[in-house]
């Protein structure tokens, strides 16, 4: 049996025109195509995870434009926008009204207070230049400043 099929291999080789020593890949020839696959991944990781990063950013925004309409709201129901110790959670729960009652909540969903990192943002009252406040997310590395991803996002920004 096993003699039929070596020369079953041999007769299939030579008619394609393949020595017996070239039937297969050699190490080095696997080595090169896993070395090949595995830089290719790591682009296509790099640039993936890149992309990642800036929709974290543009979310980010798109969170801010939200809280900012919501303040407004608040600030229409109450004639100011929460003070810096109550914080953005005075849209989750709002505090009691002067005639006692409590209106609704501005927003329905805390997790919008917190950034795509998963840090709450911070809330701070006044705002810059005039502005009556300012939301800042502290970025991928949760720390004051940073550049890139890990650089600081407020609401006034570009504005």
């Amino acid at each position: 049996m096993n003699r039929t099929l070596h020369s079953l291999r041999t007769t299939l080789a030579s008619r394609a025109g393949i020595k017996h020593s070239q039937a297969g890949m050699t190490l080095i020839e696997i080595m090169v195509v896993l070395t090949l696959l595995g830089l290719l991944m790591t682009v296509l990781a790099v640039n993936f995870f890149g992309m990642a990063e800036e929709q974290k950013v543009k979310i980010t925004f798109t969170q801010m434009k939200t809280i900012q309409g919501r303040l407004d709201a608040f600030k229409q129901e109450y004639g100011k926008y929460p003070s810096s110790s109550q914080g953005l959670n005075a849209l989750v729960s709002p505090p009691p009204k002067k005639n006692g009652r409590t209106p609704g909540a501005f927003l329905d969903d805390g997790n919008l207070l917190t950034d795509p990192w998963g840090n709450t943002l911070d809330y701070s009252v006044p705002g810059p230049n005039g502005k009556p406040y300012k939301i800042t997310s502290r970025g991928a590395d949760s720390a004051p400043g940073g550049e890139g991803p890990d650089a600081d996002i407020d609401n006034w920004q570009g504005m």
